[in-house]
């Protein structure tokens, strides 16, 4: 009975579809969006979806937009800073609520929400809500999923150097993040990364695209069940893009670089071109330098910026000056690798947890040479726990569970008078780059030339010895120097000294 139809039409029911529909079961019942957002990404969809909205209110009736609460940022906390779509969606005069205390525990959805999307919104959408909404939850994920499952897709695209990348749109998963049906997805090979791309740059490419392709799903009834998934499968294993922590920022000087680690897979990079291009995607970059003086030792936090990688010594980019140096010292390591000269050196400070595995190659705890033997006989099975045990001066126990690492190298620098940068070698794998630093800042201090803080922080030694500046990796620089059979006997003692002491110590907390 036609009659009795209101002016709001009938929500069609689960187990008693309606005889007579009033939209196109294409289309569905208009949507009442519940719009998750956050940044600049989210920003363009809620955009697309406002302007759909109002050229076609019978497909989108409503939007509502929720964001979560504004965290102070900044060195100290003292800055708060509100997420970017909060604005936008002010401008555009929708509803907005916040997020309490960033959870969805005891937080309530207005009831005639029907769809749910989540964009860029670093919180999962829990099953009572999915379950409350019609038509579920869709989001729409930067990267060709199932690759770069994770909130960071944009940074590991870059990271680990991909040619292309594309836009998903996928359903709202009950279970866990990024494992919905994939609805609609940007055609293989997809959209070419431009050279030298950042993530300012990549998400101005990728943003407004996700927000067409959003809006061309809802209008083609991708939303209603249904769900066909129109997924690829990579070749390769799948990669993840987790969160990037403040870790992630930590210069690698001994480990491999986070690309390296997000995919297990090695890179084909330089590790200083490595360390560059970290910086170009994540911002500047911060390691520890160990500050020794005569009273006392201190361990600074120093963040690096303006960091570039050089080629080789016939770069235009390398100053001649420096190039000359550099040359010079290589020279001399070639006429006598262990000779002792006046270095200025920077000893940096690696830390790691009990996540992040110690390079297999770094020589375990070598406070002597006796215990470093020690160690890879026991590493061989040539002898017994208990017996590598009975070897520690004193009868002293084994270490507890080590909670973090740290390695402590040093590095000679080279600097420029001109631009007040340094150039630093690559200090374990060798190779023929140089690495640029241009700026440091030293524990929230104003920002300086890093050629001024290695002056004040840096210090001068005489057994630095030329491994760091050799073409070869530390395995062979560890090897006995001597030059004929005969003279072994005679410089064993002082090419053990020499060795043990080449190792970069390990140093533990506990």
């Amino acid at each position: 009975m036609l009659w009795l139809a209101s002016s709001r039409p009938l929500r069609r029911s689960v187990a008693r579809p309606l005889s007579i529909a009033t939209y196109s079961t294409q289309r569905g019942n208009p949507l009442r969006i519940l719009f998750c957002g956050s940044d600049e990404f989210s920003c363009h969809s809620l955009k697309a979806l406002h302007k759909k909205h109002k050229d076609d209110p019978s497909l989108i009736e409503s939007i509502d937009v929720l964001v979560r609460p504004s965290k102070p940022t900044g060195r100290g906390l003292k800055q708060v800073t509100e997420v970017p779509i909060a604005s936008v969606a002010r401008e555009l005069g929708l509803p907005l609520s916040t997020l309490p205390h960033d959870t969805f525990t005891n937080w309530f959805m207005k009831k005639y929400i029907n769809l749910i999307i989540a964009v860029s919104f670093g919180r999962f959408v829990p099953p009572r809500l999915l379950n409350q909404a019609e038509y579920g939850g869709l989001n729409v994920h930067p990267s060709l999923l199932p690759d770069l499952r994770g909130p960071a897709p944009l940074h590991y695209a870059l990271l680990n150097r991909y040619t292309h990348t594309g836009v998903s749109i996928q359903t709202l998963s009950p279970h866990s993040f990024d494992t919905g049906t994939v609805l609609s997805q940007t055609p293989l090979p997809g959209i070419p990364i431009p050279p030298n791309s950042t993530l300012t740059s990549l998400t101005s490419l990728l943003a407004p695209l996700g927000a067409s392709m959003l809006v061309s799903s809802l209008s083609s009834g991708f939303h209603l069940p249904p769900h066909k998934d129109v997924s690829w499968q990579p070749p390769y294993p799948i990669r993840h893009a987790p969160k990037v922590r403040t870790v992630a920022r930590q210069i690698p000087w001994l480990t491999p670089s986070i690309s390296t680690l997000s995919t297990n897979l090695p890179s084909s990079a330089p590790h200083l071109e490595d360390i560059a291009h970290q910086h170009h995607i994540l911002g500047p970059l911060w390691s520890k330098l160990v500050v020794r003086t005569p009273k006392k030792e201190q361990n600074k936090r120093v963040v690096c910026d303006d960091i570039s990688y050089i080629l080789d010594l016939t770069s235009s980019d390398l100053p001649p000056a420096v190039a000359n140096e550099v040359a010079s010292a290589l020279e001399r390591c070639k006429e006598d690798p262990w000779a002792e000269e006046q270095v200025p050196v920077l000893e940096w400070l690696q830390i790691g947890d009990d996540e992040q595995q110690v390079p297999e190659w770094y020589p375990p705890q070598p406070e002597s040479l006796e215990m470093f033997e020690r160690v890879v006989a026991l590493e061989r099975g040539e002898i017994s726990s208990v017996d590598a045990a009975a070897g520690v001066e004193g009868g002293q126990q084994q270490p507890k569970r080590k909670k973090e690492w740290r390695l402590s190298i040093q590095t000679a620098y080279f600097p420029d008078s001109e631009t007040g940068s340094i150039y630093l070698r690559d200090p374990i794998r060798g190779g023929k780059g140089l690495l640029r630093i241009g700026k440091m800042t030293v524990d929230g201090k104003p920002t300086r030339p890093a050629a001024n803080v290695a002056a004040q922080l840096g210090r001068t030694v005489t057994d630095y010895r030329g491994m760091h500046f050799d073409e070869e990796p530390i395995g062979k620089a560890l090897q006995p120097a001597t030059r004929r059979p005969e003279e072994d006997a005679e410089v064993d003692e002082e090419t053990k000294r020499r060795r043990n002491r080449a190792m970069v110590r390990r140093i533990y907390s506990y």
